[in-house]
């Protein structure tokens, strides 16, 4: 399968210390397949943490057997933290993204925008609805943040 590029990056001119304008050469993120993966790997992980959450409260509701509602609860917890290891290659691949973003002089704002963009057309060209992506692309718009205020 072929990937089409989801964005495109440029930079414009930009106000340096002088107050003068001085142009930004920038190079394009380096959103590879291990980002990609990771980030689909977040979504689907997101999913099922929410299905087995609900499948918790389903069986709480019906009134299943304790023995049902504690195995359901032990795979709950198991998924969770599946979905936090995954989170955690996630970030790593985002903060290394924005810190490359940072050093090319792009602000906060466009990053996290570059950044969000990439991560909803993995995910929606995934087949993932809004519901399971927004969670996905929130988080790494908090580690975006999060990087720049680090600078």
């Amino acid at each position: 399968m072929t990937r089409r590029k989801s964005f495109t990056f440029t930079s414009g001119p930009i106000r340096d210390d002088s107050g003068g304008l001085s142009e930004v050469m920038a190079k394009s993120p380096t959103f590879n397949v291990l980002f990609d993966r990771a980030v689909a790997a977040c979504a689907e992980a997101q999913r099922l943490s929410g299905r087995t959450a609900e499948s918790v409260r389903k069986a709480r509701l019906e009134r299943a057997s304790a023995r049902r509602v504690r195995t359901l609860i032990a795979e709950t917890r198991e998924t969770w933290e599946g979905a936090n290891a995954m989170y955690a290659v996630m970030r790593v691949q985002v903060e290394q993204v924005a810190r490359e973003m940072r050093d090319a002089g792009v602000d906060s704002a466009a990053a996290a925008a570059t950044i969000r963009q990439h991560i909803r057309f993995v995910l929606y060209d995934g087949g993932l609805t809004e519901r399971d992506a927004e969670p996905v692309v929130t988080r790494a718009s908090t580690w975006v943040d999060m990087v720049f205020a680090a600078a």
